[in-house]
């Protein structure tokens, strides 16, 4: 089930999706395509089957990884392009077929961890002395420009964590730790405590789309118009490919209704797996490429 526009999944895919969306809500947008990028080169060196058959069940895991819940935009347009190359390949030999495969997505992947390393370097150069900044749903460039200007860059400044979900909050707060990077946590409904003293909010995305809607982790959507309300910066970083051409009810957000019961009360809820942003309460928009003007919603 999606929140607008999209189709339900078949049960083929179902097992890939709910694993691809545990991995963006544990480890973000990022990382989880690095990681399936390795998962798909692995799986291909380890693969046999008949020559005519290669080409079927490329076809078939391309269009799975297209149809997740949400869309995870960086994939999408990697598998789109290796999709492109890999074509002329899938009608021959199986093993040079496999190599070309290999060959593509390790490509691929290397320039969309060049493109992450840029970015971080970005977002380490928006860290100013006597900072006091806000992150939340932390990505790992993030994390890493925190620790790098810390380490490397010997800036003073200090963190309010808002505890979002277990594994995130807890790889911050270790690294955090680690390097003697003074912070705060709280949970994320208690910002306002906060919102007098903070410099800036950091947030990353899955995706920003062409009706200026970032497809954000769930809470972030709260924290940021908390934020953009009190006059407190926020500051988007994406690497440039989660741009993507479709507008939000393209993005199929991941809905679930179930039963939670509390005491001798059942409640009957809907959630959603992403929050959505709007761009308007952005005030920073930063790719790898530097700061890029927020245009008008096509």
């Amino acid at each position: 089930m999606n929140q607008t526009g999209g189709s339900t999944n078949n049960g083929s895919d179902q097992a890939l999706h709910d694993l691809i969306r545990e991995y963006l809500q544990t480890i973000g947008a990022s990382r989880t395509t690095i990681e399936v990028l390795r998962s798909y080169i692995h799986a291909v060196s380890r693969i046999e089957c008949a020559s005519e058959r290669y080409g079927a069940l490329v076809e078939a895991l391309n269009a799975a990884l297209r149809r997740t819940e949400p869309i995870v935009a960086p994939l999408v347009h990697l598998i789109d392009a290796f999709e492109a190359e890999i074509k002329p390949y899938l009608t021959g030999p199986i093993d040079l077929a496999k190599k070309k495969t290999v060959d593509i997505l390790t490509r691929a992947l290397e320039r969309f961890e060049a493109d992450t390393a840029r970015l971080t370097e970005h977002c380490m150069a928006c860290i100013e002395p006597g900072d006091f900044i806000a992150v939340h749903g932390s990505t790992a460039y993030i994390r890493e420009a925190l620790i790098r200007a810390h380490t490397e860059l010997a800036r003073s400044f200090s963190v309010l964590v808002l505890k979002q979900n277990f594994p995130r909050t807890r790889e911050l707060v270790r690294a955090l730790e680690q390097h003697h990077i003074p912070h705060v946590l709280i949970p994320e409904y208690n910002l306002s405590h906060y919102l007098g003293s903070l410099s800036k909010l950091f947030i990353g995305a899955v995706s920003v789309t062409t009706d200026n809607k970032a497809v954000t982790g769930i809470g972030t959507a709260n924290v940021v118009s908390l934020c953009h309300a009190h006059g407190v910066p926020v500051h988007l970083f994406i690497e440039s490919i989660k741009l993507t051409p479709g507008a939000l009810p393209d993005q199929h957000i991941h809905a679930a209704a179930r039963d939670t019961v509390e005491e001798d009360f059942t409640f009957h809820m809907t959630t959603f797996s992403h929050d959505i942003v709007d761009l308007t309460m952005v005030d920073h928009l930063i790719t790898e490429d530097g700061e890029m003007e927020i245009g008008p919603a096509a």
